[in-house]
């Protein structure tokens, strides 16, 4: 059996919280296949040969830009949890307790619900779409989520899914800019704690760690190579899972302190639903697709499963489930412990001492490693795109790459002043998920159907809600943060 480790390193942090590489329509990777596995092509699936359907995984957080490394499918359904479950847990976590405050107790519950397990049905809709276009395919297999899309709906649909697995990857990177930026800015301003960031850097702004953070990952992304990285997986879990226990462990015995009791007793009295329905939809649902949505990520994690036909709905249903569970639990004994005072990241409402510190600089630490190998995915498709595979791997090429890099993380940095970090991971998790998770998988759904004239479980007018609701959610969170940005 094949360790849930290996896999680990790719996908923590990646979705989140990031996004995973996404080939081009119609060019061939430049990736080497290893012995006694097939080539990672990129050609659209109907031109695949059964000798091209080995079972192969591209491991997105670790990949390098000339390779790819490959394994077999023997993941188990407990391991694909895992790392389901790794891909929807991250920073988004500590901006929920902030999204319970504006949509209310129940509310904020009610959405969390109703996310998940929309998240959860088009993630195994995708996996369905994918062998019904694999096997009405002559015979070929299906490998992206790219690929699928061009298959089903044809090569503007591909072309759209590239280009949001793009803004997704941009746009989780500027999430890891903004957390960051306003970490650091609550550790150098605090004058009480007399933390080492006061000490070293005073008063910084928030603009101006972000600034200075973009400019030490310029360097850290040009990389070619991310085998230095490796241990970031290991101190991602360390980093957020301590995180989570922290706080809740300071908001019991430290700060309000008076324990569980405390807690519960506040929430009763927090309003239970949000005072506007629509600000509250468009304001902060799309920080909890931000976690949930993690549906570009399908492909990579059904082709390393042993087997994906049986095993991986319950995969993505438990993985969810668990997820839930901790972040609602999370969630609502936060916003008893601070109330109305609880800040877009919930870490700003911990004090500064020396542990809570350290705390914070290890996820700052964690994402400015981590920010690189998510960023990898954004900038392969702009350099295959701007300047060519080939030429991409050339040393005369390297002004060009480094341009295009700077280019990126400059936007990355533009994309991190349309507000805090809960509005950042809103525009993000609201558009480009958002879309990747609602609107996309129940289109492709239905253009399977027609073509094979199959009948959809639920009908077509259940798959059309879907994707009403989507087109809600995506016209909502951009009307609002428009507003935001304006105001």
């Amino acid at each position: 059996m094949r360790s849930s480790s290996l896999v680990l390193a790719l996908f923590w942090f990646a979705a989140h919280d990031a996004a995973a590489f996404v080939p081009s329509p119609g060019r061939r990777s430049m990736r080497r296949p290893r012995s006694g596995y097939a080539s990672l092509s990129i050609e659209p699936s109907s031109a695949r040969t059964a000798v091209e359907t080995e079972d192969i995984l591209c491991e997105v957080g670790t990949n390098t830009v000339d390779e790819c490394r490959t394994v077999p499918a023997t993941q188990s359904q407990l391991s694909a949890a895992t790392n389901i479950a790794k891909c929807i847990c991250g920073a988004g976590s500590f901006a929920l307790p902030h999204v319970f405050l504006e949509e209310g107790v129940l509310g904020g519950t009610l959405a969390i619900t109703v996310c998940g397990a929309l998240a959860a049905y088009t993630m195994q809709s995708l996996s369905n779409s994918k062998t019904i276009a694999a096997s009405s395919g002559g015979g070929g297999t299906i490998l992206s989520y790219v690929e699928l899309a061009e298959n089903a709906l044809g090569p503007n649909a591909a072309t759209v899914v590239f280009a949001l697995t793009l803004s997704a990857s941009i746009g989780v990177c500027s999430t890891y800019l903004v957390f960051i930026g306003q970490t650091l800015a609550s550790l150098s301003s605090d004058a009480t704690s007399q933390n080492i960031v006061r000490q070293v850097f005073p008063d910084i702004s928030t603009f101006a760690w972000e600034a200075g953070a973009a400019v030490v990952l310029l360097p850290l992304s040009l990389l070619r190579s991310y085998g230095i990285f490796a241990f970031t997986s290991a101190l991602g879990v360390v980093a957020v899972l301590g995180g989570i226990l922290v706080t809740l462990a300071s908001g019991i015995l430290v700060e309000p302190g008076g324990g569980l009791g405390f807690a519960i007793d506040a929430v009763e009295h927090l309003p239970m639903w949000p005072e506007s329905l629509a600000a509250a939809f468009g304001g902060s649902f799309g920080t909890i697709a931000y976690l949930f949505c993690v549906n570009f990520l399908t492909f990579p994690i059904i082709n390393s499963m042993e087997k994906p036909k049986e095993d991986y709905g319950g995969a993505v249903n438990w993985a969810v489930a668990g997820v839930w569970f901790v972040n609602v639990i999370f969630a609502i004994l936060c916003l008893g412990f601070y109330g109305d005072q609880t800040q877009d990241l919930v870490l700003g409402n911990l004090n500064n001492g020396p542990y809570l510190s350290a705390l914070k600089l290890l996820l700052c630490v964690d994402l400015l490693f981590t920010f690189p190998i998510v960023f990898s995915s954004g900038r392969q498709i702009l350099e295959n795109s701007i300047i060519g595979a080939e030429a991409a791997e050339s040393e005369n090429s390297a002004p060009a790459r480094t341009a295009i890099v700077a280019v990126a993380i400059a936007a990355c940095l533009m994309l991190a002043q349309i507000g805090g970090f809960g509005a950042v991971a809103n525009l993000v998790g609201g558009v480009a998920q958002g879309t990747l998770a609602f609107i996309m998988p129940p289109a492709i759904a239905v253009a399977l159907a027609r073509r094979n004239g199959q009948e959809l479980v639920g009908g077509e007018s259940g798959q059309l809600l879907l994707g009403a609701f989507g087109v809600a959610v995506v016209s909502s969170v951009t009307y609002f943060t428009a507003v935001g940005i304006f105001q």
